[in-house]
């Protein structure tokens, strides 16, 4: 069992000094290769949808109550427009059942 501790904190020493030559590189392209590189763009690209999303929120906040006045006119002409078809429907079978005779319904 120390043989093996011993040889996982070698090899995590080992990870660390690799991980040390990559980042003190003086190439960006092998520096881009580090994992102090990769989670802070990990960490940038977070942020970002982080910001993203605040931002839908806070219009999705704003555009909420309009939203919702809007949705009950939709409903309310759907009434109107569903009461109107019905009454059409009416004036045409009591147009065929008194012959087309023009009578005025109020």
């Amino acid at each position: 069992a120390v043989v093996s501790t011993q040889s996982t904190g070698e090899l995590e020493q080992q990870k660390v000094e690799e991980e040390l030559a990559v980042y003190k590189n003086p190439d960006p392209a092998a520096r881009k290769q580090s994992l102090r590189e990769q989670y802070n763009r990990k960490i940038l690209e977070q942020d970002n949808l982080g910001k993203a999303l605040r931002a839908k929120q806070k219009t999705v906040r704003e555009q909420h109550v309009p939203n919702v006045a809007q949705m009950a006119m939709w409903r309310d002409l759907t009434t109107l427009l569903t009461c109107k078809t019905n009454t059409l429907s009416r004036l045409q079978q009591k147009e065929v059942e008194t012959g087309g005779e023009n009578i005025l319904i109020l």
